[in-house]
């Protein structure tokens, strides 16, 4: 929940065109922002049971720090089907099933484990088998990142993490990073393999168990995870499961790349000539389909180097970044970095090196970027292979990991990205005598998209709807300048679908100053009325909900003072009875007359406002004259 302070920033500007004139009507915000400072982990993440679609509702594991009207986003971590058979397909996703879907939300309603939305959902989701998660949003007016935001990296048995979310209605100012680098799917592990090898016909598959006995000899390193399960019978190999990197072969093969919307590098392999020397590398992740942008994933992690030497590496395949959605009006990047980039895989000494983790998502909803930000989604680099000088035995280095995904929801802005696909790890120390070189290769760079539409519904759910209306919490009007600043607040915005500022001058004529579109998670407006008339204005403020049922504020009264011996006159029509408004100086003579020029009536006026009775006149026009002024009054 969004706690209210006050605000200063310019926050919104509609341009109108009426009668050949432009008139801007500009939305400005009304107070002043304290930015609420943030660092650490800012969301809370939430495992998904079960969907029930036709209320809206999403039942979680556990609902604790889930907050009413807060945004949220679902999505399904995993879930693709590949094939598994053990030969060059394995790995490749012959459907996605609903692995990547994800939507944006905002909570009405919780119900003990039960949380509604205000909107439909879009998308399918398998909570049962597909590692769905509820993650709710760092959601308030303005932030200040005073210190790196993480996400809580990926948990393959929880199904939860590896999402940073983050909603500012005003601004975003980077006073240091936002960081999910290596916090997406996780990487091979390593495993210390028994020295048993042979080259007749060796170790040649593209699926072992990847978690043998302790010592026991590992046939193939253990891949890297992407968004389809693997059992832990074919968890080791050169094939790639879907994005995730094929893990090296026995013997001393180095681990393949991860991958994301496009594919992780092969991994370096053997090329010994004395030995087990046999090249069966690990395959790099495969390049997943984003139907648009309509999926986003975390990047794959990197497949793990073959080792059997007393563990001198200590570290297999790399993790890939994260999901970063970003939504703000503005960020302040003050030159610090947005990542979601892949690690770097581990090196080797005389064994096979991991291979380096996929970038992962980013996503920005930003209107105006200022001071410089950085957003990346790289891939990690393939781990350095050093062959220590042995004689007739060398070893390629790590696959580097597959560039990610950068979506900008307008155009590009003028900003330093980078999707840069991971370097390729290199081989070292080797004997001249060798086989000539089994080298790895780098990751494919990633993509920037400009003009994304992320996916959010904006049709009501039907439970929803009728639970919240929206609440004004204040609505104010001041004089500054002499034009009149109208601001208003209000809670449930999702239920708006638009605002209107009626206005009633001195001379009781109604206007609307403005019609505004709603913003759905908009909780602040303002507005400015240029020309407020001389004397009383009145203000309130129409709330049109999407239902079409209408609500209206208290009037507010801003009062300006006329100039010297300037005035109104109403009711006009009148019939018998008006009142002069106006700043009377002096005795002022106030005659009434028939249009042929016949006095009826005259007195003098003082002061502001005057009223005065008429005498029965017939239905008509007739003539008011004060001072030098004359102007028509109709009588009806």
């Amino acid at each position: 929940m969004k706690t209210i302070q006050s605000l200063s920033n310019l926050f919104l500007s509609t341009l109108t065109k009426k009668s050949g004139f432009f008139i801007f009507y500009i939305v400005i915000s009304i107070c002043s922002v304290a930015q609420t400072p943030i660092q650490g982990i800012v969301n809370t993440y939430h495992k998904v049971n079960s969907i029930d679609i036709s209320k809206a509702c999403i039942i979680v594991e556990d609902p604790t720090g889930l907050n009413l009207n807060n945004l949220v986003m679902i999505v399904q971590m995993k879930g693709a089907t590949i094939t598994t058979d053990n030969d060059p397909t394995y790995g490749t996703v012959s459907n996605l099933n609903n692995a990547g879907n994800y939507e944006i939300g905002t909570i009405c309603f919780i119900k003990d484990d039960s949380v509604f939305l205000f909107h439909q959902l879009q998308n399918s989701y398998s909570p049962v088998d597909g590692k769905v998660q509820l993650v709710q949003f760092a959601d308030d007016i303005s932030f200040n990142v005073v210190n790196t935001v993480t996400a809580l990296p990926w948990d393959s048995a929880t199904g939860l993490g590896g999402v940073i979310a983050i909603h500012a209605d005003l601004s975003i100012t980077l006073n240091a990073g936002i960081d999910a680098s290596t916090s997406g799917y996780m990487g091979g592990p390593l495993f210390e393999s028994g020295d048993f090898c042979n080259n007749s016909p060796g170790a040649n598959g593209y699926v072992y168990n990847g978690t043998p006995a302790p010592f026991a000899t590992q046939n193939g390193a253990r891949k890297g995870e992407g968004v389809a399960f693997v059992s832990s019978i074919q968890s080791g190999g050169r094939g790639a499961p879907a994005n995730g990197g094929g893990g090296g072969n026995n013997h001393n093969n180095s681990g393949g790349g991860g991958g994301n919307l496009v594919s992780g590098g092969l991994g370096g392999g053997n090329s010994s000539s004395t030995g087990c020397f046999l090249t069966f590398q690990g395959i790099g992740g495969r390049a997943l389909l984003s139907s648009g942008g309509q999926k986003i994933f975390m990047g794959g992690g990197g497949g793990a180097g073959h080792n059997n030497n007393n563990a001198i590496v200590t570290t297999g395949g790399a993790n890939g970044g994260g999901i970063i959605f970003i939504w703000a009006n503005s960020i302040i990047g003050n030159s610090q970095s947005i990542r979601a980039n892949g690690g770097n895989g581990g090196n080797s000494l005389a064994d096979g090196a991991g291979g380096g983790g996929a970038g992962g998502t980013v996503i920005m909803h930003i209107t105006d970027y200022t001071s410089s930000p950085i957003v990346e989604a790289k891939g990690g680099g393939g781990g350095n292979s050093n062959d220590g000088g042995n004689i007739r035995q060398c070893f390629g280095g790590g696959g580097g990991g597959s560039g990610g995904a950068i979506y900008f929801t307008g155009p590009i802005p003028a900003i330093t990205t980078s999707t840069d696909g991971g370097l390729a790890g290199a081989e070292t120390g080797r004997d001249p005598d060798c086989n000539p070189p089994q080298a790895a290769q780098p990751g494919s760079n990633g993509n920037i998209f400009s003009s994304y539409i992320f996916t959010r519904s904006t049709n009501p759910a039907a439970y929803c709807r009728f639970l919240l209306p929206v609440k004004l919490i204040d609505f104010n009007a001041s004089l500054i300048n002499k034009k009149v600043e109208i601001d208003w607040i209000v809670e449930n915005p999702e239920l708006a679908k638009y605002y209107s500022i009626e206005k009633i001058n001195s001379n009781n004529e109604r206007t609307v100053l403005v019609t505004i579109v709603a913003n759905d998670v908009q909780r602040i407006y303002s507005t400015i009325d240029n020309n407020p008339s001389p004397g009383n204005n009145l203000y309130r403020l129409k709330i049109i909900e999407k239902d079409n049922s209408i609500t209206y504020s208290e009037y507010r009264s801003i009062s300006l003072p006329y100039p010297a011996n300037e005035y109104s006159v109403y009711p006009n029509p009148a019939t018998n009875k008006i009142t002069i408004n106006g700043n009377f100086v002096i005795p002022t003579t106030f005659k009434l007359s028939d249009i042929s020029g016949k006095l009826i009536l005259q007195q003098q006026l003082s002061g502001n406002t005057i009223p005065i009775a008429l005498p029965v006149l017939s239905p008509g026009i007739y003539l008011i004259r004060i001072g030098e002024k004359t102007q028509k009054l109709i009588i009806h």
